[in-house]
């Protein structure tokens, strides 16, 4: 009877989660963001609009895959589901917290599949470390060809950016509660551990858990089909780029943009969602001035981004508040066996 309780409370607090942040999420739109968003979605092609969204979720798969391959170096092997629950939990809470996804999804495979947490943090600061060798790349290739529009939307993303982020963001008062909450709670528990441990032993774990992450961050060093790795890369990156240019065919306007487009919509994409929760707000108006420079203007360039937005977003909070069932069903009790790491 326990277990069938903790599982219901677990459910409960999953989707309890979900709501509370798709409210979250409506508050924070004005009257007028609403209704355009209703209006652009039913005047946009469904096909186009969920293709996207699938591909985002292949995105997720090649993710969770990279991740197993780092982790395998160190003696860990999780499960491909419970990886891939762990990495759509991530940009489901990256939605209200930027960043807590990042730990929150170490901190499931530490739950359910024994990774030591120093370990799997170590390997996904390795993860974010080649994503941003990735979007260097591709922001270097638009500087190089496409000189002129680039420079020209930096200039306008820049003086967007200001205005709309500060609007978007999370209350000041509630982010720095929040962080000098967790502040004291650290204080509090170290003091517990050193009075109830002692100095000596205590740093000694804290070295040890040190050198867990420094081992995950050198595990690439080690893995055995490094072209593997580099294949998963790509296929990240290659699903990223195929959202935003099978998103362009949601609409008549913006079906003959060129690829380059897309590539442009990538790359200042991934600031849009860096300064707000979720892109929220500063995505549909990004959009709106990279399909503009390329000659799409008008209602459609302001849908495109809105319609966009509005799918990722949906489908990042559906298979977030899913995952969180899931892993909730599949993981009633963790795994006690715990994989010795090879020495």
């Amino acid at each position: 009877m326990k277990k069938y309780i903790e599982g219901f409370l677990k459910l409960v607090v999953s989707l309890g989660i979900g709501i509370g942040i798709v409210y979250w999420f409506v508050g924070q739109m004005s009257d007028a963001e609403k209704q355009e968003v209703m209006a652009d979605i039913r005047r946009a092609n469904y096909l186009w609009v969920i293709v996207p969204v699938v591909v985002g979720l292949i995105s997720n798969y090649f993710r969770s895959q990279r991740w197993r391959l780092l982790l395998k170096p160190l003696g860990y092997s999780p499960g491909l589901f419970n990886t891939f629950f762990s990495v759509m939990i991530m940009y489901f809470l990256n939605l209200f917290f930027p960043r807590l996804g990042e730990v929150s999804r170490c901190g499931v495979l530490s739950r359910y599949e024994n990774v030591p947490m120093d370990k799997a943090i170590g390997t996904m600061v390795l993860e974010r470390v080649v994503d941003v060798l990735c979007l260097g790349i591709i922001g270097s290739f638009l500087f190089i060809f496409e000189t002129d529009k680039f420079l020209h939307l930096k200039d306008m993303v820049v003086a967007k950016s200001a205005e709309t982020a500060a609007k978007y963001q999370i209350n000041p008062t509630t982010k720095y509660g929040v962080m000098a909450g967790v502040l004291i709670l650290v204080f509090a528990f170290w003091a517990y551990r050193v009075k109830k441990q002692g100095f000596k032993v205590l740093n000694a774990q804290v070295k040890d858990r040190v050198a867990g992450l420094f081992n995950g961050l050198i595990s690439i060093k080690d893995i055995g089909r490094p072209w593997e790795f580099v294949f998963h890369t790509c296929m990240i990156w290659v699903c990223y780029f195929l959202m935003g240019y099978l998103g362009f065919f949601m609409f008549p306007e913006t079906a003959k943009l060129p690829m380059v487009a897309a590539l442009m919509c990538l790359a200042f994409s991934a600031f849009a969602f860096s300064l707000t929760p979720g892109g929220l707000g500063l995505y549909p108006i990004f959009m709106q001035l990279i399909v503009g420079v390329y000659g799409v203007t008008g209602s459609a360039a302001i849908s495109y981004g809105w319609v966009s937005w509005s799918a990722q977003t949906a489908s990042v909070l559906i298979g977030g508040v899913i995952s969180l069932v899931l892993l909730a069903i599949f993981n009633r009790e963790p795994s006690l066996k715990e994989v010795s790491p090879k020495t």
